[in-house]
């Protein structure tokens, strides 16, 4: 198993990053001493240092890195406040000081919770730090929204080069000329794609962010299976929900039912399409195209009158669809786990799987449970079931990304 360490500036951003192991099935600690690492297990580092002058946050990672046997770590990674509170520089310097990096990587951004990097300067909902209130923070008020500035400022002698967002989304990233590089981000995606150019170079790494550079590390670095969401439902509220994992970067397989019920499309070919994505390794959503548009359910509605069937009988049609290509992607590939949209939609799936009933394991969100299937073809599978007016915006991402966590 590969060893992760950690060096973090505060308890509470220490363990939002070690959770991120811990969910993989990962052996982490939480320590606040350097005499407690042994590299036995994976570690995370808490200096307690963000809200201590810049000079003496050198000096305190500086001290506690000093004795620390790098050797035995797979992964090293300076975990930074997501909107530049403290001190990332000097600390980075200080831990790179001893590491001796033959690359480091600086990528702030935490594009879930709206922090996101463009141009060099660092957002907070769209509005670049300088004019939030965090200038005015009473104890680490943000100093620098620049992110390239912030760093070459603490690495005085060697070239900071900085990667655009346009390189990053045209897979155009080239890590050459210098050892040191700020990154734009404005999704994981494009995390991950810094991620992977970093480590196809084979260097000796110091990855330097947010704990959403530690989940994307580690959902490159670890072989979890993906999840698969099943969705037909025609709640509003579900559409927005698919739509929100879209923006997040979950594949779409749209389903065009009409085209299934007059034979111009076979379930066979949408069933490649969702397997070529989770084999590539990309939480996927499976859905009617009536769930994403009001438009395409005017399209089924007027293809269910011309072959003559009723309300319910598309209903019907829908929910065996919808169960049939569930089965015909999981006899393909391996999945974390499934979601489903819907009572119909999840009790289509339950009898053509010959399910016998679920054992329930947590409630991951209000209404939302997580269950483990008893009985049937794919008995342990672990399945979260929604109601289709159920959850806030984010709530289907959040079960995908529940659904992938190893069980302790």
């Amino acid at each position: 198993m590969e060893n992760y360490l950690i060096i973090a500036d505060d308890f509470t951003g220490a363990n939002d990053t070690g959770v991120q192991l811990r969910r993989r099935g990962i052996p982490v600690s939480v320590v606040f001493s350097c005499d407690l690492i042994a590299g036995e297990e994976s570690c995370v580092l808490d200096t307690e240092s963000r809200g201590i002058p810049a000079e003496a946050a050198y000096r305190k990672v500086e001290a506690e890195v000093k004795n620390i046997d790098f050797g035995k770590f797979t992964h090293v990674m300076k975990k930074i406040d997501s909107t530049l509170r403290g001190n990332a520089g000097p600390e980075t310097k200080a831990l790179d000081n001893k590491f001796k990096a033959e690359l480091v990587i600086f990528a702030p951004a935490l594009p879930d919770l709206g922090r996101t990097t463009v141009n060099r300067i660092q957002h907070l909902n769209g509005k670049p730090l300088s004019q939030t209130e965090l200038i005015r923070d009473p104890k680490t008020p943000v100093k620098e929204d620049n992110i390239q500035k912030l760093f070459a400022a603490s690495f005085l002698g060697e070239n900071v080069f900085h990667i655009e967002i346009g390189s990053i989304q045209n897979n155009t990233i080239n890590f050459e000329g210098s050892r040191i590089f700020t990154c734009d981000a404005e999704k994981n995606e494009d995390l991950r794609k810094i991620i992977s150019a970093a480590l196809a170079t084979k260097k000796r790494t110091l990855w330097v962010g947010t704990a959403a550079m530690a989940d994307n590390l580690l959902s490159i670095t670890q072989t979890i299976p993906p999840a698969l969401a099943m969705v037909a439902s025609l709640s509003s509220v579900t559409r927005n929900q698919v739509q929100y994992a879209e923006k997040q970067g979950v594949s779409l397989v749209k389903i065009a039912l009409y085209d299934i019920l007059e034979q111009s499309v076979c379930i066979e070919d949408i069933a490649a399409k969702a397997v070529s994505f989770l084999r590539e390794g990309r939480d996927t959503i499976v859905l009617s195209s009536s769930t994403y548009s009001a438009e395409e359910y005017e399209k089924a509605e007027s293809a269910a009158k011309r072959a003559g069937l009723s309300r319910e009988q598309m209903s019907a049609f829908t929910e065996k669809t919808m169960g049939c290509l569930s089965m015909l992607i999981l006899k393909k590939v391996r999945i974390s786990g499934l979601f489903l949209a819907g009572g119909d939609t999840a009790m289509a799936f339950f009898e053509k799987a010959g399910s016998k009933g679920s054992s329930i394991v947590t409630e991951i969100a209000l209404g939302i449970p997580l269950m483990r299937l008893r009985g049937g073809i794919h008995e342990g599978l672990k399945v979260v079931t929604k109601a289709g007016a159920f959850g806030k915006e984010d709530a289907i991402f959040y079960a995908l990304h529940k659904l992938r966590e190893v069980d302790t």
